[in-house]
């Protein structure tokens, strides 16, 4: 399963359980690419995308899971989901992969991209 919005923003919850979002950088081209690992039954998977702002200090590989957030123009939330930050780059140049550790929350706006024709 796969969708894409053209443009969002990413925002975290420095504070776990808080009620605020730190915005860490826009995102264009966002594709989140779901899966359910074997015998688990659960949506999971990650997404990829282009950010403004790569060099934000809180896009660290190293750094634990964290609730993220993407959201709209309007400040809509599309998408929740605690994840982390993949170090294993795509082919894509520049794009950033997030790693979802937990059941997203789709929350609208994502069209759904049609498998290619073979």
């Amino acid at each position: 399963m796969s969708r894409q919005i053209d443009h969002c923003e990413l925002q975290t919850q420095l504070t776990p359980g808080s009620e605020d979002w730190s915005t860490v950088t826009a995102l264009s081209e966002a594709e989140w690419i779901g899966f359910a690992p074997a015998g688990c039954g659960v949506d999971q998977g990650r997404i990829i995308a282009l950010p403004e702002d790569a060099g934000s200090a809180l896009l660290d590989p190293d750094a634990p899971d964290r609730t993220w957030r993407l959201v709209d123009g309007e400040g809509e939330p599309l998408f929740e989901f605690l994840g982390f930050v993949d170090d294993r780059r795509p082919r894509k140049r520049g794009f950033i992969i997030l790693g979802i550790s937990t059941t997203p929350e789709l929350l609208g706006l994502w069209s759904e991209l049609q498998p290619a024709a073979t």
